[in-house]
């Protein structure tokens, strides 16, 4: 599928990741399901999905886009049992920790699965940096981005200091990858854990809707996978299973 707008990128992208550990029509619930772009692809895809989330607006969006979702505050949600249950960017928001990954195991299938999508936050390093800046500030980026005040990426391309800028861009409560892997382990045996693009994320919220802008989007993760794999940036997505 080709994208057609950035967005659709990182939808690929995450619900690729989720179909490639779950069996085809299995029951998935999507906690954080925000706009419901993943939840409606993997709908799409031929996936029983419910998406859950705290924010009635985005739940509306959702629904508007085509996904099935409800709004709820985890772990408080009360369903049937379901196939996996995926945290997509959402559970390093989730406190108590704890209690929200014993729920997950509490509603899942005998052979059900867990799947995280999350970010490594305090792995980024200098040269990491430098290269985002570095493609934000190219020419072919300052014909495509909208400045959006309050943006990531709008930050950056007016700070001096664009390490002190991350470092400043994400609440101090967020739960490190290194407590979310812990506390899974003490529920479930993980499966898998690897790293995979992220920064390339930040750029789907100031570009428009249109197919050049995908492509844009598209080549900076080809480029962020590319690099990350080679040793030269360190790629903060991280996806576990368990």
């Amino acid at each position: 599928m080709t994208a057609q707008k950035p967005i659709d990128v990182a939808t690929q992208q995450t619900a690729g990741f989720l179909a490639s550990y779950v069996r085809a029509g299995a029951e998935i619930l999507e906690v954080g399901c925000g706009n419901g772009h993943v939840a409606a692809e993997l709908s799409r895809r031929g996936y029983k999905v419910l998406g859950v989330d705290t924010d009635p607006a985005a739940v509306l969006r959702a629904r508007n886009n085509g996904a099935s979702a409800i709004v709820v505050s985890w772990p408080d949600y009360n369903g049937p049992a379901v196939d996996a249950v995926a945290f997509t960017r959402s559970l390093h928001h989730i406190t108590p920790l704890d209690r929200a990954v014993r729920k997950a195991r509490d509603i899942l299938r005998p052979a059900g699965s867990l799947l995280i999508e999350d970010f490594a936050f305090d792995e980024m390093n200098a040269a990491t940096m430098r290269w985002f800046v570095d493609v934000i500030r190219s020419q072919r980026a300052a014909a495509l981005i909208r400045p959006i005040e309050g943006e990531f990426v709008t930050t950056l391309l007016h700070t001096t200091d664009p390490l002190d800028a991350w470092r400043h861009s994400r609440p101090h409560d967020l739960h490190s990858i290194t407590a979310i892997t812990l506390t899974i382990q003490e529920y479930f045996a993980i499966r898998t854990l690897h790293l995979v693009p992220y920064m390339y994320r930040h750029l789907c919220r100031v570009l428009d809707e249109t197919p050049e802008a995908a492509t844009f989007v598209e080549s900076v993760f080809h480029d962020e996978a590319r690099l990350g794999q080679r040793g030269d940036i360190v790629m903060i997505g991280c996806r576990i299973v368990a």
